[in-house]
């Protein structure tokens, strides 16, 4: 866990980061779905909306693909098995895939969108 040193009015201090990185993708961290967010997909891809936030982002279909991999998995849907799902139906390297899908998901849960809900 990566540590920030930041810089206060009283002073400084040291705070602990708890953002999620590629090994604890792998370590067993399993995702789910807000509450709050709603999705429509189709063929290219798909919307999600934030109605909490009353925000709307588009999917591409790599995006609606990992998204659909987390919903179908009613949070318990771990890194591994995304990639998994995933790596068939795309001709990238594995390595590749993983880094896009950890970055990814590092995006959906900035934007409160997925959350970690556990671990394996």
């Amino acid at each position: 866990m990566p540590l920030e040193f930041q810089q206060t009015r009283t002073g400084s201090q040291l705070q602990c980061q708890t953002e999620t990185t590629v090994e604890d993708n792998k370590n067993g961290v399993y995702w789910a779905i807000s509450p709050h967010a709603r999705s429509t997909m189709g063929v290219d891809g798909g919307v999600l909306l934030d109605i909490e936030k009353g925000l709307c982002y588009s999917l591409n279909l790599v995006g609606a693909k990992i998204w659909l991999a987390i919903e179908s998995g009613n949070g318990q849907t771990s890194f591994e098995h995304i990639v998994n799902a995933l790596g068939p139906q795309f001709t990238v390297p594995r390595e590749q895939l993983v880094r896009d899908i950890d970055e990814y998901l590092r995006d959906l849960e900035k934007k409160g969108l997925i959350k970690a809900a556990g671990g394996v």
